[in-house]
C-alpha cells in the first residue's frame, strides 16, 4: 500500500511518503505560517522527486489536529480535494497519533503543549494503546496529568514544561510520516 502523509498542524509544512510500512520518501519545509502558499509545491516535489504518480497512490493520511486551526483546515482542505479527484481514501490521524517514535507496545499517555491559557499551562493529550488512539484527544492542565500518566507505561510528545510526572517519557513532534504509518 502507498500512502502520502500530509503534516500542516505544526511549524513545518510536510509530506512523506510511505510504501507497505517504509518511508520512501519525505520533504520538509520549516514554516510558522504560509502553509496554504506553500502545501501543493511540497506534494508536488515530494511525488515528481521520488518518481511517484499520483494515480498510484492508495490513501491519503492527513493530520488533523490538535493544532495551529490554520494549519489544520489548510492541510484537510489540500487532502481532501487530492483524495476527491483521485477517487481515493482519505484518513485523519491525530496530531498525537502522528508523534514520530510514539511506542507501539504498551500504553502510551502522548501530549503536546496546547496554548497558555491562564491561569496555567495546559497539554493535549490522548491515551495511544499498542500504537492506535484509545479515544478522543483532550486539554488538560497539570493537576489533571498526574492523575491521567498513572495508568501509563510511558509519557510521549512534547515535554518542554511538562511538570514530572514520575513517568519515563520521550519527546517526539508530529510528522507527515508517523501519520502515513499510522494510517
Amino acid at each position: 500500500m502507498l500512502i502520502l502523509g500530509i503534516n500542516t498542524v505544526a511549524d513545518a509544512c510536510e509530506a512523506a511518503l510511505v510504501r507497505d510500512g517504509s518511508v520512501i520518501a519525505e520533504l520538509s519545509e520549516p514554516m510558522q505560517q504560509g502553509h496554504d502558499a506553500r502545501l501543493a509545491p511540497v506534494v508536488e516535489k515530494l511525488m515528481r522527486e521520488s518518481g511517484v504518480v499520483f494515480t498510484a497512490l492508495d490513501r491519503i493520511a492527513i493530520v488533523v489536529g490538535p493544532g495551529s486551526f490554520t494549519g489544520v483546515r489548510v492541510g484537510v482542505a489540500f487532502a481532501r480535494g487530492l483524495a476527491l479527484s483521485l477517487d481515493k481514501p482519505a484518513v485523519g490521524v491525530t496530531s498525537l497519533e502522528a508523534l514520530d517514535g510514539l511506542p507501539q507496545q504498551g500504553r502510551v499517555l502522548a501530549l503536546l503543549p496546547a496554548k497558555r491559557r491562564p491561569p496555567e499551562r495546559t497539554w493535549w493529550g490522548q491515551l495511544i494503546v499498542a500504537g492506535r488512539g484509545a479515544g478522543e484527544s483532550f486539554e488538560a492542565g497539570p493537576a489533571d496529568l498526574q492523575s491521567l500518566a498513572a495508568g501509563v507505561d510511558l509519557v510521549c510528545g512534547g515535554l518542554d514544561g511538562l511538570p514530572d510526572l514520575g513517568r519515563a517519557a520521550i519527546a517526539a513532534t508530529p510528522k507527515a510520516k508517523a501519520a502515513a504509518l499510522f494510517a
